[in-house]
């Protein structure tokens, strides 16, 4: 949340930016035209002062008394004008500044899930990247198996191998079962136990208790099939056969 803040805060400082840029630069204009009107006049040898209209002149001779010299105040309505440009010009910075933040970085994190780790291979590549992820004969312990969600996918093309075969297994050993469906390939002829960064020793007890020899890390499995499971049971054709 404080990223997004500080997103937030860069964009309108932009936008703060941009607005101070223009008004700098409209200023210096209206500046070098006065100037260049000033020095036009001195050419032709008026002098730096205003002319002064003849009818003025005798409105002011035919005065009576002396003028305190007041300046007019400025009235409530272009008081008002003012401050509607000024309002105007700050929400067009807040907006500008969320709307920033929301296409550049919402608009390019939406896609992905809080707390879930990318999967770098497409979701209908090969699964079990990493064949050669033997389970030890001695894992290392855990303490709680009733801590950690698996989810269990069916590779194997036997209907039912995950939820009716796998499934029970995986609670009947102390787990917490998460989501069960099917795995994008329906061909895959050995079992793995597949784990999320951090998550290996658990991978590595449920593969020892289900009889699965291969505990690679997660990959090749769709990312919104497994939900926050720590680690996934991917049954392939051994497993679906089995007692």
């Amino acid at each position: 949340m404080s990223s997004d803040w500080i997103m937030i805060s860069a964009t309108i400082v932009m936008f703060v930016s941009l607005f101070g840029a223009l008004g700098l630069l409209l200023v210096a204009w209206r500046r070098q035209s006065v100037i260049a009107g000033l020095r036009a006049r001195e050419q032709h040898g008026l002098g730096n002062s205003a002319p002064v209209a003849s009818d003025r002149l005798q409105a002011l001779a035919g005065r009576d008394g002396i003028s305190q010299g007041g300046l007019p105040m400025p009235s409530s309505a272009g008081n008002g004008a003012t401050i509607g440009i000024i309002a105007g010009v700050l929400a067009v910075i807040v907006i500008g500044g969320f709307a920033g933040w929301w296409f550049l970085v919402r608009g390019g994190s939406s896609s992905s899930t809080a707390g879930t780790t990318p999967i770098t291979k497409p979701a209908n590549g090969p699964l079990g990247a990493d064949p050669d992820a033997t389970v030890p004969e001695d894992p290392p312990t855990i303490q709680d198996r009733a801590a950690y969600t698996v989810a269990v996918l069916n590779a194997s093309g036997v209907t039912g191998a995950a939820a009716d075969r796998v499934a029970p297994k995986v609670e009947t050993a102390g787990y917490r079962v998460g989501q069960v469906g099917d795995a994008n390939d329906q061909n895959l002829a050995k079992s793995v136990v597949m784990w999320r960064p951090g998550k290996q020793a658990v991978a590595q007890n449920l593969a020892k208790d289900l009889g699965i020899t291969s505990a690679p890390p997660i990959d090749g499995v769709a990312s919104d099939a497994i939900g926050d499971a720590d680690v996934v049971v991917v049954v392939g054709k051994d497993s679906a056969a089995g007692p």
